[in-house]
C-alpha cells in the first residue's frame, strides 16, 4: 500500500532543477556611460532557449529603442542599439526560458550622460562604449562593440528574479491532494472488504 502511494506521488512530479540566472550585463546594471553602447548583452548561467527570448530596451521617454529582435547564442542574449541614443536612463527588460523550461525575467538599467555624436564617437574621441572616470570602458564594450572579457556581474536587486521563484506551493498542494485522494480511496476499499 505504501509502495503504491509512493509510486503515485513520484509520477508526474518534476525533478528539482535550478532556474538559469543572469550572470552579467553589458552595460553593467546602474552604469553611467559617456556615450551610447553599441548593444545590450546579457549572459546567463545556462544556455537560453531561443523560442520566447525577449529583450526590450526603453529610453528616458519610455519608448522602445533598437530593432526589438534579440539574438541568442548559447547563454548570451543581445540586442543592437542605434548609435544616436540621447542622454538619459535606459531600462533593459528581459524574459527568457531557462534550460529547465521555466521563465525567468528581470530589468537592468544604465544611464547615457552624453548623446552619441555622428559616426559613433563622442566629441572627445572616445569609443562608442565611452569611459568612466577611471578610464575603464563603462559598458564593457570595445570600440567595435564586442564585449570585453571582464563583464561586470549583476548583483543585488538586479540579479535574476525567477518568475514564480519559490513557487513549489502548487506542486506541494497538488501532491498533498493526491495523497489525500489515494488515502481516501484505499480507506474506502478496506471498508468494503471488511463488510
Amino acid at each position: 500500500m505504501l509502495v503504491g502511494t509512493a509510486a503515485l506521488l513520484g509520477i508526474g512530479m518534476p525533478a528539482a532543477s535550478a532556474h538559469d540566472a543572469l550572470v552579467s550585463a553589458t552595460p553593467a546594471d546602474g552604469a553611467s556611460l559617456g556615450a551610447a553602447p553599441a548593444a545590450v548583452e546579457l549572459r546567463f548561467s545556462g544556455d537560453v532557449q531561443e523560442l520566447g527570448a525577449e529583450l526590450v530596451v526603453t529610453g528616458p521617454d519610455g519608448a522602445r529603442v533598437g530593432d526589438g529582435v534579440p539574438s541568442v547564442s548559447g547563454p548570451t542574449v543581445s540586442l543592437p542599439l542605434p548609435g544616436d541614443l540621447p542622454a538619459g536612463t535606459y531600462a533593459a527588460t528581459w524574459r527568457i526560458a531557462s534550460a529547465d523550461g521555466h521563465p525567468v525575467s528581470g530589468t537592468t538599467t544604465f544611464t547615457v550622460t552624453g548623446g552619441a555624436a555622428p559616426g559613433g564617437t563622442t566629441g572627445d574621441g572616445a569609443a562608442p562604449g565611452g569611459t568612466t572616470g577611471d578610464g575603464a570602458t563603462g559598458d564593457g564594450a570595445t570600440a567595435d562593440g564586442a564585449t570585453a572579457d571582464g563583464a561586470t556581474p549583476v548583483q543585488g536587486a538586479a540579479a535574476a528574479r525567477p518568475v514564480g521563484s519559490g513557487s513549489s506551493t502548487p506542486w506541494l498542494a497538488g501532491g498533498a491532494a493526491a495523497v489525500l485522494l489515494v488515502a481516501a480511496a484505499l480507506a474506502a476499499v478496506q471498508l468494503r472488504r471488511r463488510r
